[in-house]
């Protein structure tokens, strides 16, 4: 091969992997040929996994997740702490994370609501029950306790053991963001 040959091979593969470059970039990293390696483009863009929302207590708070792990709630609306994230375990089981804070929604043993950092954490998994045109959020660990993610008319997180169905503070509008 001489010179004036290499020359123009290089610039056939520049081009060639120039080329593969863009359609793996249009492709989401996937790459329609076999023996090729996906490219990862850019590393930092942040997933967005489910629905985000507002949870809206017929009261008239929302639950907000603050960076501390503390759960309270807020009657005001452009609170970006009251952003969350519903993502679907299985119909009917939500897990909902706060987007400010990137904390999970839990409940621990004493029934009260904190967040969690850790997804996997089954204390994270809530059963949606329509109620009307509420929903009523029952923790999966605690189902057969029945306690239930709820809000007081003064606009504090209710304890779990002090819930019941059917009650004004466990009924939640979604209000799409």
């Amino acid at each position: 091969m001489d010179q004036q040959e290499e020359q123009f091979q290089k610039t056939n593969d520049v081009a060639a992997s120039n080329h593969l470059l863009s359609n793996a970039h249009m492709s989401n990293g996937h790459s329609s040929q076999k023996n090729q390696k996906p490219v990862i483009i850019d590393t930092r863009v942040i997933k967005h996994y489910g629905r985000r929302m507002k949870l809206n207590c017929r009261h008239g708070y929302n639950i907000l997740i603050l960076q501390n792990g503390k759960v309270s709630s807020s009657d005001d609306d452009i609170d970006s702490h009251c952003i969350m994230e519903f993502t679907s375990m299985s119909p009917g089981h939500v897990r909902i994370k706060g987007v400010e804070a990137n904390l999970f929604l839990a409940m621990n043993k004493d029934g009260l609501l904190y967040g969690e950092a850790d997804p996997n954490n089954n204390s994270t998994i809530f059963i949606e029950q329509p109620e009307g045109p509420y929903s009523a959020y029952l923790s999966l660990k605690y189902q057969r306790k029945k306690w239930y993610v709820a809000i007081k008319k003064n606009g504090k997180i209710k304890l779990g053991p002090t819930t019941k169905r059917g009650q004004h503070a466990t009924h939640f509008l979604t209000i799409v963001v």
